[in-house]
């Protein structure tokens, strides 16, 4: 069975990304998947704070703090979804935090092979979402995440998302995806 982890980085558990994140995990077949939704900002992360210890010996980040549960989750999934709202045209701090923290899969290889997709509502919409995009293209790119998409929807308040029909739309669509994958 392959496992799914969402990491979703926003500090509303009932909030638009926790919306859309149980939205995909109800559509995924549980006879071929299990799945798994982390709250980022139920874990204490600190900052990376370039020691580059990581890139030595063990190829491991030698910071002592919850990221280390992180650090199992992400290299126990097959597909890895994050899903943050966009701040100021970005992911939030703690879904940063982590980014942040993958340092040591850029040598270690870790997280290669394994397939990612994003989920980002944002007050604005799609158009706000292009700068976050671009940042895990190239952060899955550089770990060797084969990346399957973004779910972006036009959510402000809690519970917006429930209005955008092409969001879950998208969920489906992502849903799908995954559905194939052996």
């Amino acid at each position: 069975m392959k496992k799914i982890t969402l990491f979703v980085g926003s500090p509303r558990k009932n909030g638009n990304t926790s919306i859309l994140a149980q939205a995909l995990e109800e559509k995924i077949d549980k006879t071929r998947f299990s799945v798994e939704i982390c709250y980022l900002y139920d874990y204490d992360i600190k900052p990376c704070v370039d020691c580059r210890a990581c890139k030595k010996n063990d190829l491991v980040c030698i910071l002592k703090d919850q990221m280390s549960q992180i650090y199992t989750k992400l290299e126990e999934s097959q597909i890895i979804i994050i899903g943050t709202p966009i701040y100021w045209f970005g992911p939030t701090a703690q879904t940063k935090l982590m980014v942040d923290r993958f340092r040591p899969y850029f040598v270690n290889k870790k997280l290669s092979g394994k397939r990612g997709a994003l989920i980002l509502p944002a007050g604005s919409g799609e158009g706000d979402c292009d700068l976050t995009i671009e940042m895990f293209n190239r952060t899955f790119e550089a770990l060797g995440i084969q990346q399957l998409g973004a779910v972006t929807a036009k959510a402000f308040d809690i519970g917006d998302v429930k209005n955008d029909t092409s969001a879950f739309e998208g969920i489906q669509e992502l849903a799908d995806q995954i559905h194939v994958i052996q």
